[in-house]
């Protein structure tokens, strides 16, 4: 009995400490619950929307061209390779890319992508594989011109290339090793990129993935205009690659639409590069410049009143560099330009002018 009246009174004061707790807790002003936030960055939102909705729209101007070699659709070349034992279409077809820049179907590519080709297939966004024609090329820029004759295409805006600036974030568009509507993005990494010594033009360094397959696809900025043709990668490179800015690209496209065939501009005299030994002889003071060798009849620089001997300084106030860099402003200039030279002669600085004409055909 002794330890029953024990046990309850343990059970009461046991119920007065939970009651006293729990009017100690309800008295006391607690933390309101923090609220669930859902984590959320709009300005990356923006952005990705703004991309995916730039690549959405230049999508349907980005075809994939397959050029059929000449030996496998030509028959008289198919029987000689029968006679020679030689396989017939032994030579793989060339695969590459390139962009509609009119709706009435005119396809910029590089010419290295069609070169040899006995037949041309574009082959459209939404799955349309249709012949092409080859209106005209102007091997020297590696630009060529091609033709269909669908409806509804959707050509893309050009972009003015001289605007463009280094740093400036860019997207290539191709078919990189047959892999369509493959899209990357980078930077304009350089400009006036000599990327060869024959090209007749400068080049745009990018570091946007380029691969086989990507030659004659747009390169675009920001608005999804073109400003640049991709062209190659050097071997053995990575995060490195050029393409043709648009400003090239469209007098080649404009003078074949309009006459059939690039008229390239016109200077008409015979360069060489400075040497230590010529700028020695030549008593000049460095070697800037371009160095002029002879000019021909009638062209001109002829009619500016060049001279074997003469350095070349200035191209309508631009600085010339070398020889290569005046073809490449004489390249740039269109036919009937006129165009100022700032010339050194025999010690003195001389202001000439001439106008540019197209080159002659024979």
């Amino acid at each position: 009995m002794k330890s029953l009246f024990r046990f309850l009174i343990f059970v009461a004061i046991l119920g007065l400490g939970v009651g006293a707790l729990y009017l100690w807790r309800s008295s006391t002003p607690t933390e309101p619950a923090l609220p669930v936030v859902k984590s959320k960055l709009p300005s990356l939102e923006a952005i990705d929307r703004e991309f995916t909705t730039l690549v959405g729209e230049v999508l349907p101007s980005v075809v994939s061209i397959n050029s059929i070699p000449d030996d496998t659709v030509n028959p008289r070349v198919q029987f000689l390779r029968r006679i020679f034992g030689v396989e017939p279409g032994a030579t793989p077809p060339q695969m590459g890319s390139g962009v509609v820049v009119s709706s009435e179907g005119h396809i910029v590519t590089n010419y290295h992508v069609i070169d040899g080709a006995g037949a041309v297939e574009v082959t459209l966004n939404d799955g349309r594989v249709l012949p092409a024609k080859v209106l005209g090329a102007d091997p020297p820029s590696d630009i060529a011109i091609i033709k269909i004759e669908p409806e509804g295409l959707h050509p893309i805006a050009w972009g003015n290339s001289d605007t463009v600036r280094v740093g400036q974030m860019v997207f290539a568009v191709g078919n990189p090793l047959g892999l369509q509507e493959t899209v990357t993005q980078g930077i304009i990494s350089g400009k006036g990129r000599r990327a060869t010594s024959e090209a007749a033009n400068e080049f745009f360094q990018t570091d946007a993935a380029i691969n086989r397959g990507n030659s004659g696809g747009p390169l675009l900025n920001l608005q999804g205009e073109l400003i640049g043709i991709n062209n190659m990668i050097p071997m053995q490179a990575q995060g490195i690659a050029f393409s043709i800015p648009s400003n090239t690209v469209r007098r080649v496209f404009d003078s074949i639409r309009e006459h059939g065939r690039f008229i390239r501009p016109w200077f008409g005299a015979m360069m060489n590069p400075l040497t230590p030994e010529l700028v020695r002889q030549l008593n000049l003071p460095d070697a800037v410049g371009a160095l002029v060798l002879v000019t021909y009849a009638g062209s001109p620089a002829e009619k500016a009143g060049l001279e074997p001997g003469d350095v070349i300084l200035e191209y309508n106030d631009r600085p010339i560099l070398d020889h290569i860099d005046l073809r490449n402003r004489v390249a740039e200039s269109p036919i009937g330009q006129p165009v100022k030279l700032k010339v050194r002669r025999k010690g003195q600085i001389l202001n000439l002018q001439t106008v540019i004409a197209p080159e002659p055909t024979n």
